[in-house]
């Protein structure tokens, strides 16, 4: 994140060929071999529905252009060799030999269990093939609330549902995949998800967002149209710092809060509260105060999910719908930060110096603790909105952020 330079710290997507030839020139190195595919899948980011797909809510994320790229080698043996270099953050590179009836990664790092994890997956739901050589690199920055470990997983997942001829269905309709990368992360990896990033990633359009219903298995997807750089919008991502060791914890305490939440409310998930006119009163009637704060994020986020879908569908004047949506981000951060209690200094700046800019939204995302914000703004205004927000960082003695651009 150091960043020694005068002006503010772009990290730019690579071109799809620049990706792949990375890729393929690491499994050239690592292993001298010749890739017989290659893959690839993106970060994400939240537009609104952040904490809400864990109570079977909504949630609108889209893609974004920095993607994880794989080359592959089909072996002849059972054997499983991975090269990682994510060129991009802190996250460990190197190399890892295994086998396929023996996938235990446990102690070898966490970039491994993301890699590795498809082909247990996969196998688990009686998928099968031969060994493979394996390389991943990546400009998705790690750490950033983008889901940078998730599209290596999902580009592996896809690579070998090329290599091994599953014939596994991809695009719009990937939910098995998904599901196979919401198993690696919650099985293999032994975090939390309910798939969020897995369906965004592996599902979204480009160029598109993706509304997702969480109440069904696999969630329902339908594809959104993003108007944004057609009325002259840019979403920025600020990457506001590395997200804290102690964030999966963090992730599962408020799953367990959010689902005792659901439970002292009488209902099964959040979500069944949706549409009910009495259940702000509900919430308010709770005697856990920390229940009762979670409820509220839920309730209130749900209906901004709703709000920006139909902003976004509307006909009303372009300026009006986007000033709208721009309310909503800056709403939904404010109940992050309250209500979820998983905003941080350097987070709550970015959004308030977004603010003071003029912005038009602005919230973090991901789970939390430092990570990244979104901002919506418009396109003449980019260059000194982040400027700003690069300043405000250096006066607070923080260290300067990196900014993607969508």
């Amino acid at each position: 994140m150091a960043n020694d330079g005068a002006g503010p710290h772009w990290i730019e997507a690579w071109t799809r060929d620049e990706g792949e030839r990375r890729a393929g020139a690491l499994l050239l190195n690592a292993f001298g071999a010749i890739a017989d595919a290659t893959a690839s899948a993106p970060g994400r980011v939240t537009i609104m529905g952040e904490y809400t797909d864990i109570s079977r809510g909504f949630s609108l994320p889209t893609i974004i252009p920095h993607r994880a790229y794989v080359a592959l080698r089909r072996r002849d043996d059972d054997v499983v060799r991975i090269a990682y270099d994510p060129h991009a953050g802190t996250a460990t590179s190197g190399t890892w030999t295994g086998t396929l009836s023996d996938p235990n990664v446990a102690a070898d790092g966490l970039w491994v269990k993301y890699l590795a994890g498809p082909i247990w997956a996969l196998q688990e739901r009686g998928y099968l093939g031969p060994g493979l050589d394996i390389a991943v690199t990546s400009c998705v920055p790690f750490g950033a609330g983008v889901s940078s470990l998730v599209a290596a997983s999902a580009a592996v997942a896809l690579g070998i549902n090329a290599v091994w001829g599953l014939g596994l269905p991809v695009g719009a309709d990937a939910h098995e995949l998904a599901d196979v990368c919401v198993d690696v992360e919650n099985d293999f990896v032994g975090a939390a998800t309910a798939g969020l990033s897995q369906h965004t990633i592996l599902r979204c359009p480009e160029g598109e967002a993706l509304l997702l219903d969480f109440s069904t298995t696999p969630p329902e997807a339908t594809a959104c149209p993003l108007y944004f750089p057609e009325y002259g919008l840019s979403l920025v991502i600020v990457h506001a710092g590395p997200s804290a060791a102690t964030q999966a914890e963090m992730v599962r305490s408020r799953i367990g809060e959010i689902t005792a939440a659901a439970h002292a409310l009488g209902v099964e998930a959040l979500r069944d509260l949706h549409g009910d006119p009495q259940a702000r009163a509900k919430i308010e009637a709770m005697t856990d105060p920390i229940l009762r704060l979670r409820a509220r994020h839920a309730v209130g986020e749900n209906a901004r999910v709703e709000l920006v879908r139909d902003e976004l569908a509307g006909t009303a004047p372009a300026h009006e719908r986007f000033v709208e949506i721009g309310k909503a981000m800056y709403r939904s951060h404010a109940s992050l930060d309250t209500n979820v209690q998983v905003s941080s200094t350097a987070l709550n700046l970015a959004v308030d110096t977004a603010f003071g800019a003029g912005a038009l939204g602005a919230h973090m995302v991901g789970a939390g603790v430092d990570s990244s914000v979104v901002v919506l703004v418009r396109k003449l205004a980019v260059a000194s909105t982040v400027q700003t927000i690069d300043q405000a960082f250096v006066t607070a003695g923080l260290a300067r952020p990196a900014f993607m651009i969508i």
